[in-house]
């Protein structure tokens, strides 16, 4: 996703306490390189599709129990390490420097991790349960989290547009 990227590539390098603020939504220095910011489309998320693979592959045979276990675990490593991301020290500086939009943008991109991370553990405690309501919840929230998410990053890219326009306006 590309707020994950955002947010990874924007911690990739050490900040100085005198450096210009981190925008959560754009990366380093706030302005998205290379023009306005694109986004790849939510049934394109490479994350979401494997979930949604292993489930419908456990389902159907397809995929074994290992197998599904692998996809699901990599995709929670990728959303642990993108909430992880909230608990560092650099960023709760940065957000607390932000302005309070970022804040909240933020915020929701945060929940919306969370709540994928909850389904993505349901998805996994089908193993031990072998109770479809497990499958069942767990993919729909994944898909609510990823839903969120990628509200989310509309929002922000609106923001940043507006940002643009306003500054071409002065």
């Amino acid at each position: 996703m590309d707020l994950g990227s955002a947010l990874s590539n924007a911690f990739a390098m050490p900040v100085e306490e005198d450096s210009a603020p981190i925008n959560m939504l754009a990366g380093a220095l706030g302005k998205p390189a290379g023009g306005p910011k694109k986004k790849g489309e939510l049934e394109e998320s490479p994350h979401l599709l494997a979930v949604r693979a292993a489930v419908a592959g456990l389902r159907d045979g397809s995929v074994t129990p290992d197998e599904y276990h692998e996809s699901i675990s990599t995709v929670q490593v990728q959303i642990s390490e993108l909430l992880g991301l909230f608990e560092m020290a650099q960023v709760k500086r940065e957000l607390a420097r932000a302005s309070e939009s970022d804040q909240q943008l933020a915020e929701r991109t945060r929940q919306g991790l969370e709540v994928v991370e909850q389904g993505l553990d349901r998805l996994l405690g089908y193993l031990e349960s072998e109770e479809m309501d497990d499958m069942d919840e767990g993919l729909a929230l994944v898909e609510s989290g990823y839903l969120d998410l990628d509200r989310t990053q509309d929002d922000a890219l609106l923001e940043i547009e507006d940002d643009d326009e306003d500054e071409e306006d002065d």
